[in-house]
């Protein structure tokens, strides 16, 4: 994999960097960005504002609508004592349509007295933010609350879901008349890896699962488990297949359409695709500048994938080259997660890397190569925790509402699990 660099004077100094880069560059953005993150907090420690401000800047503009970032220049300007600084941060993260919760800020009255008609501005706007968009019904909630389930997939002619974990490494199957069931549909006969993602062949009849492992996989003393694109028998869940390629790191997500398969790469930068079931899985793309591949859209003519890191990529499908679409105002698009595109190819996002979390849809130019806008579709609901996957079937969104992964660490309170949910919506 290719990396990137900027030059070390520049990041000395934190200069913010272009947004054109070149590829044969030496070292990664997401390198840069952490050593400039490691600057501000160096420069915070001895209260040198100016110079943390700067290089926070410098990492803003690699990373448009960034949460942590833009926070940052709150806690700056306060700890800076720039009360009008802190009203700017304040209005750049609602500005970029990021949730903030006013009443926990300690210095509200005083910003209050600085500017109330702009603090009175900003609350009207955090308030719109976090207020309830969309109207989602339970559909399953299956007893699964210690499998970790991450993968969704819904069958369009029969309405079965099927989920994958990551856990306790199995793909469950849940009817829709017993939704609060779940039967073991692979993994118990032979043993099969974690599962990222899932999606239905209906063309074909076949279940694809992205299998692989992470650090919380459960593995059998000397085991290793390959990352594979595995296709199961959409009635019986016997493999019909399994296909890896040489170099792949962990498949995150996938899509098909017309019999054809997208998989991201998560940790690989890298895209694949496979032209059938019995065709071999390809190198589709690859770029040094992936960072963190989530899920995948086929529609518009090109690939959009998400990056959790930098935002959305669209790819070429002639030159099969990739570009970074802008962030367009009034959003943020770091932590993109599950994406899916409808009949009409219209695309919808999972975003839980941003508050508030949930479904928004992507808006496009007439050309479809322009982004334009994020438009919620499902916030603010009290059930969503932390969504990650999105699949349409009959007109209609099936979301995992929330994945629960920090619940499944070595210090977690594992009582605290609950079971997953699958929520749907009208689209609009």
């Amino acid at each position: 994999m290719k990396r990137l660099i900027f030059s070390a004077a520049a990041m000395a100094i934190g200069l913010a960097v272009p947004a054109a880069f070149a590829q044969d560059d030496a070292i990664s953005l997401r390198d840069a960005s952490l050593a400039l993150r490691a600057q501000v907090r160096a420069a915070a420690a001895s209260e040198d504002w100016e110079s943390a401000v700067r290089a926070n800047e410098a990492a803003l503009a690699l990373q448009p609508g960034h949460p942590g970032l833009l926070n940052n220049r709150l806690v700056l300007a306060r700890l800076s004592g720039d009360q009008a600084g802190m009203l700017d941060a304040l209005q750049a993260m609602a500005s970029h349509g990021i949730a903030y919760d006013l009443s926990g800020l300690a210095q509200a009255d005083d910003l209050r007295a600085l500017d109330a008609e702009r603090f009175a501005e900003l609350e009207a706007r955090f308030t719109a933010i976090s207020a309830p968009v969309g109207d989602a019904r339970l559909v399953a909630e299956p007893p699964l609350r210690n499998a970790l389930i991450e993968a969704l997939a819904v069958d369009d002619e029969t309405e079965r879901v099927y989920l994958g974990s990551v856990a306790d490494r199995r793909i469950y199957r849940v009817e829709p008349f017993a939704p609060e069931e779940a039967e073991v549909f692979a993994g118990d006969a032979q043993p099969i890896g974690s599962v990222f993602g899932l999606a239905v062949d209906r063309r074909n009849g076949l279940l694809y699962a992205a299998e692989g492992a992470v650090d919380i996989t459960p593995r059998s003393e000397g085991e290793e488990v390959e990352t594979a694109l595995v296709a199961y028998d959409l009635d019986t869940g016997e493999v019909v297949r399994r296909h890896t390629i040489e170099g792949a790191t962990r498949i995150a997500d996938l899509v098909v359409r017309d019999g054809i398969v997208f998989a991201s790469d998560a940790e690989g930068g890298r895209i694949y695709r496979l032209d059938g079931p019995r065709a071999a899985l390809e190198l589709y793309a690859e770029d040094a500048r992936f960072v963190s591949l989530q899920g995948l859209a086929s529609a518009r003519g090109a690939l959009f994938v998400a990056d959790y890191t930098w935002g959305l990529w669209r790819i070429d499908p002639v030159s099969r080259n990739a570009q970074l679409l802008s962030t367009p105002d009034g959003a943020s698009l770091i932590g993109l997660d599950g994406m899916v595109a409808d009949r009409t190819g219209r695309i919808f996002v999972i975003r839980n890397g941003t508050p508030p979390f949930g479904l928004f849809e992507l808006e496009f130019d007439r050309f479809g190569t322009a982004l334009t806008g994020l438009t919620p579709v499902l916030v603010n609901d009290a059930r969503l925790g932390e969504p990650t996957t999105v699949r349409i079937a009959d007109g209609r969104a099936f979301l995992l509402n929330d994945a629960q992964w920090a619940l499944f660490e070595a210090e977690a309170d594992a009582s605290a699990r609950t079971d997953p949910m699958i929520l749907s919506l009208a689209l609009p």
